[in-house]
């Protein structure tokens, strides 16, 4: 599909075809289609958002330059799209436009004057930089500081009538980001914040549309991966089981899926269950593969080498060595 077409598909022309026939309508519609991106990010079709996500932002930034009664809506709705693509990037491994998209996020928040689009948006530019310890783990003292510079300011922008949620994922980030440095006392602070912050059915939040962070958030990111970090795999079980009675977003979404399995798959590691661990391994894997997602899949790919390094020959990981060659 050309981009003519494209853009012909999705409702949007250009600036000059409709002039000043821009509108509330028009506004909502993109933001219904942008929000769409998200939905397909989640079910696995990451390059149709990669086609199609870029055509939005143009349009939406275009509207928010424009002075107007539009522009400060069309600000926020830039700030989601590129909250959005930050998000997207990060799981593609395209960390320069990651981080573009993300500095671009906090811009248009700040130009619509929306504190908890500024924290969202510094809350993908968090995880960005807890992913970059992964995929350059010689630099994760530079890229941890890095990301606690993001929730410390995250940070500075919480109120009292802010979105909970929001509150509670930036918590649970933060326990996760401390438990990878090392630092006990402060990631069990924080993963006690994002405990008390999160409510109870997260998908009545105002904000849950644009950030999607259901329980699983709170239980797997929070807790479970805060508990591998400190090298705790059965209280990292302990909080699956949690989540799996709240949850069931690892079976309507691929991308959470695979995320589920990697983090089962390292509490067997932790724990010396090979068998097991190879399963879900080679599950995530494929799964990864299949919604071609390179973040997943070199981090599950850096899981198996670690093993491998630590088990030896053993014959459970030499039997399924193809399934992590690029």
């Amino acid at each position: 599909m050309n981009r003519r077409s494209a853009l012909r598909l999705m409702g949007i022309v250009g600036l000059n075809a409709v002039s000043d026939a821009w509108s509330n309508d028009l506004l909502s519609m993109y933001e219904r289609g942008v929000l769409a991106c998200l939905d397909l990010y989640y079910s696995g079709h990451t390059r149709q958002v990669e086609a199609i996500l870029p055509l939005y932002l143009q349009q939406c930034a275009a509207l928010a330059q424009q002075s107007g009664p539009l522009q400060i809506p069309a600000a926020r709705l830039a700030a989601i799209a590129y909250i959005i693509s930050c998000e997207v990037a990060t799981d593609r491994e395209d960390y320069s436009a990651a981080a573009m998209a993300g500095r671009r996020a906090i811009l248009y928040a700040q130009a619509a004057g929306n504190h908890e689009l500024q924290i969202a948006a510094l809350l993908r530019l968090i995880d960005y930089h807890f992913h970059l310890c992964s995929s350059q783990p010689l630099l994760i003292d530079v890229h941890s500081k890095n990301a606690i510079q993001c929730f410390e300011q995250a940070e500075s922008l919480f109120t009292a009538t802010m979105s909970p949620l929001l509150k509670g994922r930036v918590y649970a980030g933060a326990a996760e980001l401390y438990a990878m440095r090392g630092q006990l006392q402060e990631s069990m602070r924080f993963m006690g914040l994002a405990y008390e912050s999160y409510p109870r059915i997260p998908e009545e939040d105002p904000f849950y549309p644009y950030i999607r962070a259901s329980r699983y958030s709170l239980y797997v990111f929070g807790d479970a991966q805060s508990r591998l970090f400190l090298h705790q795999p059965d209280e990292a079980a302990r909080a699956l089981e949690a989540m799996e009675k709240e949850s069931n977003d690892p079976e309507r979404e691929p991308i959470t899926k695979v995320d589920l399995l990697y983090y089962q798959a390292e509490i067997q590691r932790q724990r010396e269950e090979r068998e097991a661990y190879v399963a879900a391994l080679v599950e995530a894997a494929e799964l990864a593969r299949k919604i071609n997602s390179r973040l997943y899949f070199n981090k599950l790919a850096a899981s198996y080498y670690r093993a491998k390094q630590r088990w030896g020959k053993d014959p459970s990981l030499s039997a399924v060595e193809d399934v992590f060659q690029l």
